[in-house]
């Protein structure tokens, strides 16, 4: 598998203009579609050769997880998840599969192993969540927040970084969480007990939609989708979005 020096030279004879560095839509539109074509290839490469450099760095370290994904050391990347993602959503998919058969067929919507999906959401979820824990408390959470190395924008700032959880509580506020802190624990322990408390608190305390984005998220998550609507908006400048009105 080629190392992340190769992708990023592969990147730059791809975009061998550095066409990244034109920055705004006015600049993209005027290229041709094959100027275009290279333009986001080199950015992709760029990005999957930053992603793969920091998960051969963290492996270093001796990490076992990244962003919530097992980190392979067979050297095959972080599509890999929790306990065997793929054999685990073939058993979820089988089991809806068998739901769906013993249904009575009156037009309700189709059964599915809703339970099981997000048991296995949740395996990804709770290593992401310690991980969270730990650079808060190592660390602290970063400062401001871009979207890319290669991105010309200014970053965005991210005054007072904190944790918060999807229920609506800042986690340095949750008392639950302020139990733990109190405790004898390992500051270790501390971390993956607070990411299990706020799991199951989720859990329990709300109905989940098994494609939740995750339980725990700093203000780099809001940063985030500011970026991602801004990014979605600048494709429509005719003003058709404006009155909600389809493309």
């Amino acid at each position: 598998m080629a190392t992340p020096e190769e992708l990023e030279a592969l990147a730059n004879r791809i975009d061998h203009e550095e066409l990244w560095r034109r920055a705004g839509l006015d600049a993209h539109q005027k290229m041709t579609p094959e100027q275009q074509d290279r333009l986001w290839a080199g950015i992709h490469l760029r990005r999957y050769a930053h992603d793969r450099g920091n998960m051969l760095e963290r492996l270093k370290e001796g990490a076992g997880y990244i962003r919530g994904m097992r980190l392979e050391r067979a050297n095959r990347g972080t599509d890999q998840r929790g306990c065997g993602d793929h054999q685990w959503h073939v058993a979820c998919n089988a089991e809806s599969d068998r739901l769906a058969a013993d249904a009575p067929k009156n037009g309700q919507s189709r059964p599915w192993a809703k339970m099981m999906h997000t048991a296995r959401k949740i395996s990804d979820e709770v290593p992401r969540m310690v991980l969270l824990f730990q650079y808060e408390r190592e660390r602290g959470l970063p400062a401001s927040y871009k979207m890319c190395g290669h991105d010309p924008r200014p970053a965005t700032p991210l005054p007072d970084n904190h944790l918060a959880c999807a229920l609506g509580q800042q986690c340095r506020k949750c008392p639950h969480l302020a139990a733990i802190d109190r405790s004898a624990m390992t500051p270790e322990a501390k971390d993956e007990a607070k990411a299990w408390t706020c799991a199951t608190h989720f859990l329990l305390e709300s109905d989940p939609d098994v494609f939740f984005e995750e339980i725990i998220y700093d203000k780099s998550s809001a940063a985030f989708n500011a970026r991602l609507v801004e990014s979605f908006a600048q494709e429509y400048d005719d003003g058709s979005l404006d009155d909600g009105a389809a493309p």
